[in-house]
This record gives C-alpha cells, sequence and structure tokens, in this order.
C-alpha cells in the first residue's frame, strides 16, 4: 500500500513539474517577444505566439503520455526538452530586459551591475556564472573576478562554485542527451569541432586536467565531455573536484592573497607553477592514450582481486 502510494505522489509530482514547464516555457517565449525589439518577431508577434504555444504544449502532452505509460527515455529526452527551453528562455528575457550585454566587458562594470541588485546580488551572481557556461559568451576570469570584489574571496567562491558546478554538470547532459548538433549550435561548431580534435584518445585523463586549470576553454570542454565516452559518475565527482580546486585558486590568487605579485619570490613561484602547468599539459598530450590506459589497467587489476578476494571468502 504504501508502495502505491509513493509510485502515485512521484507520478503527480512529475506531471506537475512537466505542466509547470511548459507553462513557464510559453510564459517567458511571450514576454522575450514583448520585450524584444528584432523586426521579424515584432512584426509577426502574433503567428509565432500561436507556433510556440502549439509545439510546446505538443513536448508537453508527449512528455506527460510517456510519464503515464512509463516510456522512461523519451519521457527523459522530452522533459529535458521542456527545461532546457523553459530556463534558455528565462535568460534571453533576463538578459534583455536587465541590459546584461552592455555590462559585461569588465569586472568593475559586471561587479557594480551586480551590486545594484541589492538583496537580490546573491541569486542574479549565480545565475550568471551558470549562464556564462552554458550561454553567455564572458570569459569565467571576469565573472570570478567580480564574485571577488563583490563578496570577498570565500563567499565569491561558494557562489561561484554553485553556479559553475551545475551549469558544468548541465553542458555535460546537453551534449550527453542531444548530440553534437544542439552542442555545436550553443557554443559553435569551430570550438566544438577543435575540443573533440584535441581529446580523441584520451578524453578522460586530458579532460580532467583541462578543467584543473584555467588557461582552457573549459566552458566548451564540458560539452565535449558529454560527447565523449566518459561515464557518468566519473564525470560528476571530477567536475566537482576539479572546478572546486580551479574556482577555489583564482579566487584567491585575483587580488594576491595566496600568492603575492608584488614580490621576488612570489613572481618566481609563478614562474615555475606556469613552467610545471606547460610541462604537464605537453606530456599529457603527447602520452595522453598511455596514460589513460595505464589508470585503466591499474583499475582493472585492482577490481580483478577484489572480486577475487571475494571469490575466494565465499568459497
Amino acid at each position: 500500500m504504501k508502495t502505491e502510494v509513493k509510485n502515485t505522489l512521484k507520478t503527480v509530482l512529475s506531471c506537475s513539474v512537466i505542466v509547470l514547464l511548459g507553462a513557464a516555457s510559453v510564459a517567458f517565449a511571450f514576454m522575450y517577444m514583448d520585450a524584444t525589439g528584432i523586426f521579424f518577431l515584432v512584426k509577426h508577434k502574433t503567428l509565432l505566439e500561436i507556433l510556440v504555444t502549439i509545439l510546446i504544449s505538443l513536448v508537453t502532452i508527449v512528455s506527460l503520455i510517456c510519464q503515464l505509460t512509463d516510456k522512461k527515455f523519451v519521457y527523459k529526452i522530452t522533459i529535458l526538452t521542456l527545461a532546457l527551453i523553459a530556463f534558455a528562455l528565462a535568460g534571453l528575457y533576463i538578459v534583455k530586459v536587465t541590459g546584461l550585454w552592455d555590462k559585461i566587458d569588465s569586472i568593475e562594470k559586471l561587479r557594480d551591475y551586480v551590486a545594484s541588485y541589492g538583496a537580490f546580488t546573491v541569486p542574479i551572481f549565480i545565475l550568471i556564472q551558470f549562464l556564462q557556461v552554458v550561454a553567455l559568451p564572458i570569459p569565467g576570469f571576469i565573472t570570478i573576478s567580480a564574485g571577488v570584489a563583490l563578496f570577498g574571496p570565500f563567499y565569491g567562491s561558494l557562489y561561484s562554485i554553485i553556479g559553475i558546478v551545475s551549469a558544468s554538470i548541465a553542458a555535460f547532459f546537453i551534449g550527453r542527451v542531444f548530440g553534437y548538433k544542439v552542442a555545436s549550435w550553443l557554443v559553435g561548431e569551430e570550438n566544438l569541432d577543435k575540443g573533440l580534435k584535441l581529446v580523441k584518445g584520451k578524453d578522460t585523463v586530458i579532460l580532467t586536467f583541462m578543467f584543473l586549470f584555467p588557461f582552457f576553454p573549459d566552458d566548451v570542454l564540458c560539452f565535449v565531455a558529454g560527447l565523449s565516452t566518459m561515464s557518468v559518475p566519473y564525470y560528476l565527482v571530477m567536475i566537482t573536484i576539479t572546478r572546486v580546486i580551479n574556482i577555489v585558486v583564482s579566487s584567491y590568487s585575483v587580488n594576491g592573497s595566496l600568492i603575492p605579485y608584488n614580490t621576488w619570490w612570489g613572481i618566481l613561484i609563478w614562474v615555475v607553477i606556469f613552467v610545471a602547468v606547460a610541462a604537464i599539459c605537453y606530456v599529457i598530450y603527447k602520452h595522453g592514450e598511455k596514460i589513460e590506459k595505464y589508470f585503466k589497467s591499474l583499475f582493472s587489476k585492482r577490481k580483478t582481486k577484489k572480486k577475487k578476494i571475494e571469490n575466494s571468502e565465499q568459497k
């Protein structure tokens, strides 16, 4: 009886989420078309609103049917589609009405812009960090630096981690579920092809190290990881650890609080770090396949040994 009640509640909750996502998608589509000044959208506003309503309604209905008939694969695709549409349209609307595009060309302007929201400063900053990974062409260094200027290195790191890690996971699943076409539309076909070519045959090792350092286009690499052979559990653990390290180090390095820029020993340490990173990157790029095979064989040996021990204990 309890199991039936749980399943019923789960189904009701899932259906409610589907309907809410569909309604939010339509609402933000209408709001964006009202706010935009694009001639084509203004001229054909009524027709476009009807088409958007029909299309989103169809996706919503299909998602509801698949949920009720237990067609999990199609249900996951449709609900993810609705979620992406809702978030994308919400992001476009926010960017349009707030004039964000005109305020992101420097750390100072971004800091002042986010601070102008008062009590909403934190959620706005987290939203910007999320969008800069999946949609907005803002360098991560600018947003992280603005976070440090606004909240200090500790809270700046914390808020950046929330926005960037969640967006990195979303970008991975966009690549994994929707494939190359959607990923290339979001980050550009040329950028995506470069990333895929760079990690071909050595995706696990080379992507892990690339995410550790801020010199690489790690936002594009999230989509690349989704298109690679990397497993979901490995990515979730790896992206959380590497992003946290990257963001914390970057936050405490912005103002020289971790390693100063105005002393000879601080400059020397930065030079050593740069040379070490360059050397590591070169080794990984040249011998990535061998390194990955070594670690895979190492883990497979451990698994085999563990199974032998378990079998011997059972006997």
